[in-house]
């Protein structure tokens, strides 16, 4: 059964962001599609065999009670915690016993629950407990005015618990008084609407920090490939390198369709010199950083979907199309009129602006798993273009096991 296991699931995800804004774990959704042919304890083995020391943490939300029960009553795994689901008032018969049993096995778990009905979690064993936890608005009402004290330097008391997961934190001043304020463990998801609001005239400008470790790798003579990687971690970055290389001021012979044939046709003295111009304008809003690794992220899963293997040109393709699947909220015009300023591939131009074409379904799925209300979806997204539903779920995991902060 394990060999075959990813073929009867289907996975959605959301990234938990730290207080160093960095990725720290991820909220792994989990639906069976065939439930007869799914064992709860082999998921969590095979999840664990992926994960290193280095990963980010999984937290495992099972859609069936009955796998959930299960997880908890198998032997724990390093790096992967348990999601127990808010019931409210109608705790289902057994449950408290079960969870008990499953901190004296050292299990790690995390309560999803409104912060009104948050109590204090009880010791119950070796294992650990918090909570994750959404505001209902008075609550979030109540931490924005501590939070508007904390920055005036008046002492305020803010409802909010210490060192637990929040989620649906929809208003940026309220993730920074989580994350800040509250010592959050991290937040699920981003308010990156809310963020991006802030950057409505001009767009979001060059990462400050991307530059400076693209300036400290140029210094120390890193492979053109390692400096290629460090560009690509910021959308805007490798959108201006592209037009700056097709602009007519540079005056190329040929269009110039990736980065590394930019950095080619730059050298490293003005690529040097050209970073130094742009450092003025660059930003350092630690803010902005998850709205730019979440598209990381989407862009990782998407190369890994397209399993290129040693074919460079094309995985950088397909990882471009999804780092640019937002380029027109970064830089706040329509995207077509965005990608008329450099050169594009029919197959990218296709996926982003036409919903269509070889890579459209990469990125249709690669957004669709950001979403659990489109779990029950995915597995007939994936049968109809004929992409076998074990390999999205690998190439999740892959993403997931192999994901390590440069930033």
């Amino acid at each position: 059964m394990a060999l075959n296991l990813l073929e009867h699931v289907a996975f959605a995800y959301q990234p938990i962001w730290g207080p160093k804004r960095q990725l720290i774990g991820v909220r792994l959704r989990v639906r069976a599609v065939h439930p007869e042919s799914v064992s709860a304890a082999q998921l969590l083995h095979l999840l664990s065999e992926e994960l290193s020391a280095d990963s980010p943490f999984l937290l495992v939300s099972f859609a069936e009670a009955g796998f959930l029960r299960e997880a908890l009553s198998v032997n724990p795994h390093e790096h992967i915690w348990l999601e127990l689901p808010d019931f409210g008032d109608n705790i289902p018969p057994g449950l408290l016993e079960t969870v008990a049993y499953a901190h004296r096995m050292g299990h790690r778990l995390v309560q999803d629950a409104p912060l009104a009905r948050a109590k204090p979690l009880p010791s119950m064993g070796k294992g650990m407990h918090r909570y994750l936890l959404h505001l209902w608005p008075e609550q979030a009402s109540q931490a924005l005015h501590a939070a508007r004290q904390i920055r005036e330097g008046v002492a305020a008391r803010s409802p909010l618990l210490r060192e637990q997961l929040y989620r649906d934190i929809g208003q940026r001043e309220l993730a920074v008084h989580c994350l800040d304020d509250r010592s959050a463990w991290g937040l699920c998801g981003w308010p990156v609407d809310d963020v991006l609001s802030q950057h409505q005239r001009y767009g979001v400008p060059v990462d400050k920090l991307t530059l400076v470790r693209v300036q400290q790798a140029l210094m120390r003579e890193a492979s053109m490939e390692a400096v290629e990687d460090l560009i690509h971690q910021d959308a805007v970055l490798t959108f201006r390198t592209l037009r700056l290389v097709n602009s007519p001021v540079f005056g190329a012979s040929r269009e110039v369709t990736t980065v590394r044939q930019a950095l080619m046709l730059l050298g490293q003295r003005r690529l040097r010199d050209w970073l130094l111009e742009l450092m003025p304008g660059a930003s350092g809003d630690r803010e902005l950083l998850p709205v730019r690794l979440g598209l990381v992220l989407r862009a990782r899963l998407m190369e890994h979907l397209m399993e290129a293997g040693l074919q460079r040109d094309l995985r950088t393709e397909i990882y471009v199309t999804g780092l640019f699947s937002a380029l027109d909220r970064l830089m706040n015009e329509p995207l077509a009129s965005a990608l008329r300023r450099i050169p594009v591939s029919e197959a990218m131009g296709d996926a982003l602006l036409r919903e269509a074409g070889p890579y459209h379904t990469y990125l249709d799925i690669a957004r669709r798993m950001e979403h659990f209300d489109e779990l029950q979806r995915l597995p007939g997204l994936c049968d109809a273009a004929a992409f076998p539903i074990d390999h999205v779920n690998r190439s999740l995991i892959r993403t997931i096991a192999g994901w390590r902060n440069t930033l």
